[in-house]
């Protein structure tokens, strides 16, 4: 059986894969002129510790989170944002991101953290109390915000992102699904990818060049 940072490598590999055709693209513009003045206005910005791909506006995102509220990523613009897609009764990988993401925010002042939203993959698990319970156990109240929702309002948002939870055949309460963090700038465009072996003190590092894009 694949490990799971194995697996969510290979689930997000088709994004990858079209964000370095961009840049390939982006690089071969612009016909025979002196060819530097170009390459370096379409050459992605290096994020610390996340992989930088060519601006792509975030696809959308209409949830409501563990509190009862409705989140709109449009209406986000102007803060930096992470989305992740995870489920609160992960056992393994889950746990690793957010105890990383918890010692990151202790590296970053209160009110220049960037905006976390976990995405639920596990939408029959998946409810206020148990993303209160995970937010608990692992320190990140007030730093994790879970996005709930039904099968079919989280399957939208799973398509638009390229996102394919799967069932572990193996184990049916174990899902597999990609754990890289897509980092939104404040003008709502995907910029980096975080894998889940990050490590917090670039985590921290990268996200305040994100949020100076």
């Amino acid at each position: 059986m694949q490990s799971p940072l194995r697996r969510s490598f290979l689930r997000v590999a088709p994004f990858l894969a079209a964000a370095l055709a961009l840049s390939v693209i982006a690089a071969g513009c612009g016909g025979g002129g002196s060819g530097s003045a170009s390459n370096a206005a379409v050459t992605p910005p290096a994020i610390p510790g996340g992989d930088a791909v060519p601006a792509k506006d975030a696809p959308p995102i209409e949830l409501t989170d563990q509190y009862g509220k409705k989140i709109d990523l449009a209406k986000l613009k102007g803060h930096s944002v992470l989305v992740a897609f995870l489920y609160t009764h992960c056992t393994d990988l889950c746990p690793i991101v957010a105890g990383k993401v918890h010692t990151a925010y202790s590296h970053i002042p209160q009110g220049k953290r960037p905006l976390f939203l976990a995405v639920s993959v596990d939408p029959a698990h998946d409810t206020p109390a148990s993303a209160a319970y995970f937010n608990k156990r692992h320190r990140t109240g007030g730093e994790i915000d879970w996005l709930l929702g039904s099968r079919a309002e989280l399957q939208k948002v799973w398509q638009a992102w390229g996102v394919k939870p799967e069932h572990d055949a193996n184990d049916p309460e174990e899902i597999e699904h990609n754990a890289e963090i897509f980092a939104i700038d404040p003008q709502g465009q995907i910029r980096a990818l975080f894998p889940p072996t990050f490590k917090p003190e670039k985590l921290a590092l990268g996200t305040q060049v994100l949020a100076r894009l």
